[in-house]
């Protein structure tokens, strides 16, 4: 989709449909313009590229104000360019003058985050808080109203699992389609707590690690460090999991058909995408592997 399919000219006649009924859904930029004024020229290409850069999440509507001055007058446009942000039929943004794209698509993120993206955004918060029991009852609670949203059944049981409620989240999942998105995340975090659950703790297995003494790549060494990293991560100690992953790699990467990188790649997806030790980690395992 281009930036022309989400761009329009709008005048006093139509106004009402192009800018206020189309608000109701969608976010409306109404920029006033004009063509002979230099900072209209620099900043409406900026405008016309984070149209098609947001494919459709909001509706570009231009202003000329030396043919609208009626409209200029009634929305007390002072200044070029003038940026007003129209949405559910109000205006929720008055940007006067020129503005950095970072500026503007910090703007255009929130405005036009889905209802999900922002209960993902609130969650994440209240994860990062160490909040993880208040971010349970936040999930129930959207659950209660949006039953059917199968996303957010695997997400608490995520939750429920990492908060030792297992046989909570275990009922949940048996009643969840298959192909749920989202549900290789707890099914992942029930795997490793399972092959955690007959190893012993984590001292005694690097106890154990430190005692094979020689650091070599033979079945014993990679298997303990395995088995240290499987209850690492059981432990919610993912990042030092994966730093025993990454040796295992280094010492041979083809070990039990690539075990730890396999391994790997699930624990990227336990940690999320934009999660920064993943993204860390998924770069030192590519850089290795290649």
């Amino acid at each position: 989709m281009n930036a022309a399919a989400n761009v329009v000219e709008v005048n006093a006649e139509n106004f009402q449909s192009e800018v206020v009924e189309k608000s109701a859904n969608t976010p409306v930029l109404l920029e006033f313009y004009a063509d002979s004024a230099e900072p209209s020229q620099k900043f409406a290409p900026v405008l016309r590229q984070l149209a098609e850069e947001y494919q459709g999440k909001f509706l570009l509507a231009r202003v000329d104000v030396q043919a609208n001055q009626p409209l200029v007058q009634q929305l007390q446009v002072r200044t070029l360019p003038t940026v007003k942000v129209i949405f559910q039929g109000k205006m929720v943004q008055d940007i006067e003058g020129p503005q950095e794209p970072a500026a503007l698509r910090t703007m255009l993120d929130q405005l036009t985050m889905s209802p999900m993206e922002r209960v993902r955004e609130q969650i994440d918060l209240l994860l990062a808080n160490g909040q993880r029991q208040q971010a349970i009852e936040m999930l129930q609670q959207v659950i209660g109203e949006e039953p059917n949203n199968y996303v957010l059944h695997a997400e608490l049981c995520d939750l429920l699992i990492m908060e030792g409620r297992v046989d909570e989240a275990q009922q949940i999942l048996a009643a969840l389609p298959a192909d749920t998105p989202g549900i290789d995340k707890p099914k992942n975090r029930l795997q490793f707590i399972e092959l955690a659950s007959s190893l012993p703790p984590i001292a005694e297995l690097q106890s154990q690690l430190d005692g094979d003494g020689d650091g070599d790549g033979d079945g014993t060494n990679l298997q303990l460090r395995m088995n240290l990293a499987y209850r690492l991560i059981a432990d919610d100690q993912v990042e030092a999991a994966l730093e025993q992953l990454l040796e295992i790699l280094k010492l041979d990467r083809e070990w039990e058909e690539q075990k730890a990188r396999t391994t790997m790649i699930q624990v990227f997806d336990l940690l999320g995408k934009g999660n920064e030790i993943a993204t860390a980690y998924r770069r030192k395992m590519f850089t290795f592997l290649h």
